[in-house]
């Protein structure tokens, strides 16, 4: 068994979500039909199954990103940049000047 569990209990419209977390595993969520005193009664089950993941599994996997590829050299003899537009040249209303 854990040393330390912490449990948060979400009662809405007849039905408990219940989050159960102890240090270095990530948390892990339940829903039960029913009342406090309902939920209550399936509070031991509930850890149970928490306790049986963390065993395996304690935290989820990291994510692994792809960097995206990096886009390709301009050709040769490309003009690159330009100049920057005018605030004439911007469409869409200009911003208003709050310190002149």
């Amino acid at each position: 068994m854990a040393s330390e569990i912490k449990m948060v209990i979400v009662l809405k419209d007849g039905r408990g979500t219940v989050g159960i977390q102890s240090p270095e595993c990530d948390p892990v969520f339940s829903t039960v039909e029913g009342d406090l005193v309902t939920i209550a009664a399936e509070l031991p089950a509930l850890v149970q199954l928490a306790e049986v993941k963390w065993s395996t599994a304690p935290k989820n996997p990291k994510a692994t990103i792809v960097e995206p590829p990096s886009p390709p050299p301009a050709p040769a003899g490309s003009v690159t940049g330009g100049k920057p537009k005018t605030k004439e040249e911007t469409p869409g209303k200009s911003q208003p000047r709050w310190f002149d």
